[in-house]
């Protein structure tokens, strides 16, 4: 099986940088080993979409062009309720 190239956004290595050295580490190391690690599909509203969880962190990615588009992160609690609003502005550019 050939492994899909991986792209995250600027945002996304922005957020991960300004993490305390161990969590920035295993965050890299998720990052970087997409497919794997512990995803999900997403289900309703964000079907298409899938989440990575490393700790309290969800990273939403999606598979697009035969890579992994990683877009977006933020704390679990939030992820959801602020993602849709993302999405809209971000894919409403391009």
């Amino acid at each position: 099986m050939r492994k899909r190239s991986v792209v995250v956004a600027d945002s996304v290595w922005e957020y991960v940088g300004a993490l305390a050295p161990e969590p920035r580490r295993r965050c890299k190391a998720a990052l970087l080993a997409l497919p794997g690690g512990d995803t999900q599909q997403l289900e309703g509203d964000y079907a298409g979409y899938f989440r990575l969880r490393v700790g309290s962190l969800r990273f939403i990615y999606r598979e697009h062009r035969g890579r992994i588009e990683v877009f977006y992160v933020e704390q679990r609690r939030l992820v959801y309720d602020l993602l849709a609003a993302h999405i809209a502005q971000l894919f409403q550019r391009g």
